[in-house]
């Protein structure tokens, strides 16, 4: 097989080490869930001090989750990771010392959250690390360490509480947080980009992941329900014990993830949504009108499926279209959503329970399931944020379409992006692919870069950085450096329709595929600023870094293809993105894709646009 058809490695050391720091974080949050409560018991608490101590907890990660995506995006993934493991290792060892409910209620909700924190770091961190390109894949596998530590650390706490009491019970949660620390100092990759936006109420929150936010909010308001409920219910109607329930549950989240991974990539979130919503209609029904051993199972198996299903192709759709210095407040977002569901959700059931028995209420809270699919089918599946294939751009002739390139029919639309240094080409590229629902490759090339050559990606990389500066001396390093991605790029361009990003891809596919090729330039002011605040440079330096790149962007160029490189005679848009920023300028480029390439013709249109 082709390496240049293989895809960017997602099980990478540093991969597993931030799923097993999750799996630690986890087990810390499950073993006292199910255990303080009987704490607060001990204390000489009552049935009120243990709502308080709960609510307190979630309150606590609520309110401050979107800050900490702030800290996240503004002063690093680790930092923050650290900070929050270090709260969670000393504050069990402080329920040592608790004298009484109010001291431990104060603790707990403090607990609460150190657990943002730490959550949030390592949740914002495994999305700099899995490719883009297998985000879907990534997200479920690591979803896994959260649903393994459902499975385990309930048990576990309650086994140890019972075996050896409450300071055993905290010391085990203490280790648990310590060793997620050591693990999480020890990751190496650490390239993620941070913001310089200051502190300010309107950027705590990411828009693009409101609509997958809201979808899973309302599914969390039935499935959570379920969760809390279900053990009380199966009681009241001598089913087997709710252990068994979570451990079905478990079993079907873990395999969901694992053969469906990849399909949340390749077919997009749309048929995960509706069938894991639909999953949980059909178990919520089962438990209401068949009281039997069968359906109960079946209900737990059906509740696994959706979970599996829905929740990491909903975090997918909150994360892939974002800046990565965004992805922090973009974490926020979706899990302030999550925990808000779970808390509404039982309120409003203990609410129902009241006026109506159980079975009533789990017909309610279906509903919610029903308004989750009501919800994403009007505002999600079309979203910018969505990465359904149906999103994708389709002119009448099916260019677009894989098979009818395997069958012989017109080669598949590749949109190249030339940029000026400083411009925002890349973050254009992203937001296009995201509206298209195709694949953007940059520094993904890097990756395929790498696996051909042999060589780390860091070296890949700092070669590319570097390359100009060698290219009158004909180094065979970066000669190879060229000719390698020259290869992955037209391999890709036979293959499926995507956004490439410099590499002189507009040259090297002339001929060979069928094109739409932009260059992205901007007023040297909006450049230079840009780079000040992304490289963290004074304004000379700035400019200085500007006028160096842009020159070594030309020289290379031009000792490849012998053409001047920003010459409109290569382009078929030319677009100043200082005018409209990156959102508006991808917004006028996905106007003018859908207009002029829907017609058949697979030569470049003689007319150039250029937009100034």
């Amino acid at each position: 097989m082709n390496k240049t058809t293989t895809q960017p490695k997602l099980w990478t050391g540093a991969f597993l080490k931030i799923c097993l720091v999750n799996f630690f974080i986890f087990v810390n949050f499950h073993a006292l869930l199910p255990t303080f409560p009987f704490f607060v018991t001990y204390l000489g608490g009552d049935a009120v001090a243990i709502g308080v101590a709960t609510a307190l907890f979630s309150l606590a990660s609520i309110v401050s989750r979107p800050f900490v995506g702030w800290l996240v995006d503004t002063r690093g993934r680790c930092t923050i990771l650290v900070v929050g493991l270090i709260g969670m290792a000393l504050l069990p060892m402080g329920y040592f010392v608790a004298a009484g409910i109010a001291f431990a209620v104060v603790l707990r909700t403090i607990h609460g959250a150190f657990h943002a924190a730490a959550s949030n770091g390592s949740s914002t961190w495994v999305t700099d690390i899995v490719p883009h390109s297998r985000m879907g894949e990534g997200l479920g596998m690591f979803g896994l360490s959260t649903a393994l530590s459902t499975a385990v650390a309930p048990a576990l706490g309650l086994w140890v509480m019972n075996a050896w009491g409450f300071r055993p019970l905290f010391a085990v949660a203490a280790l648990a947080a310590l060793v997620a620390l050591f693990l999480g100092i020890s990751v190496k990759k650490r390239d993620y980009k941070l913001s310089t936006e200051p502190l300010k109420w309107s950027g705590l929150f990411e828009k693009l992941s409101v609509p997958a936010s809201v979808t899973l909010f309302l599914y969390m308001m039935a499935y959570a329900v379920v969760e809390v409920y279900v053990a009380i219910y199966a009681a009241s109607h001598q089913l087997p014990g709710g252990g068994i329930y979570f451990i079905c549950i478990a079993v079907a989240t873990v395999l969901t993830r694992v053969v469906l991974g990849r399909a949340i990539d390749k077919y997009g979130e749309a048929a995960l949504v509706y069938s894991g919503n639909a999953a949980l209609i059909a178990g919520i029904l089962l438990l209401v009108f068949l009281h039997d051993a069968p359906a109960y199972i079946l209900s737990a198996l059906l509740l696994g499926y959706s979970f599996g299903a829905v929740q990491p192709s909903l975090q997918t759709m909150a994360m892939h279209a974002v800046q990565p210095e965004r992805r922090g407040a973009a974490n926020s977002t979706f899990f302030v959503s999550f925990d808000l569901g779970i808390a509404l959700g039982g309120f409003l059931a203990g609410l129902l329970i009241k006026w109506l028995d159980y079975d009533m209420m789990f017909l309610v809270i279906a509903c919610f399931g029903v308004l989750s699919m009501v919800y994403y089918y009007f505002f999600g599946r079309k979203h910018v944020s969505s990465f359904n294939p149906k999103n994708l751009v389709k002119p009448r002739d099916a260019a677009w379409s894989k098979s009818a390139v395997a069958s012989g029919g017109e080669r598949p639309l590749v949109i190249t992006i030339s940029r000026e240094f400083g411009s925002g080409g890349h973050r254009i590229g992203e937001i296009l692919a995201a509206k298209l629902g195709v694949r953007l490759y940059d520094k993904e090339l890097v990756s395929l870069t790498a696996n051909e050559m042999g060589d780390s990606e860091g070296t890949v990389e700092e070669s590319e950085q570097s390359i100009n500066a060698y290219i009158m001396n004909e180094d065979p390093v970066r000669t190879k450096l060229f000719r390698t991605q020259t290869r992955i790029i037209r391999d890709i361009a036979r293959r499926e329709p995507c956004i490439i990003v410099g590499r002189l891809a507009n040259f090297i596919l002339d001929g060979e595929a069928r094109l739409f090729n932009i260059f992205v330039y901007a007023d040297k002011e909006f450049r230079i600023r840009r780079i000040a605040m992304e490289h963290k440079l004074t304004q000379p330096e700035a400019e200085a870094l500007l006028q160096r790149n842009d020159r070594e962007r030309g020289e290379h160029c031009l000792h490849y293809t012998g053409y001047h490189w920003g010459d409109r005679h290569h382009y078929d848009l030319m677009v100043n993105s200082s005018l409209l920023g990156a959102e508006g300028t991808a917004e006028m480029i996905y106007g003018i894709v859908k207009e002029r390439m829907g017609s058949s013709a697979t030569k470049k249109t003689a007319d150039k646009t250029d937009i100034r």
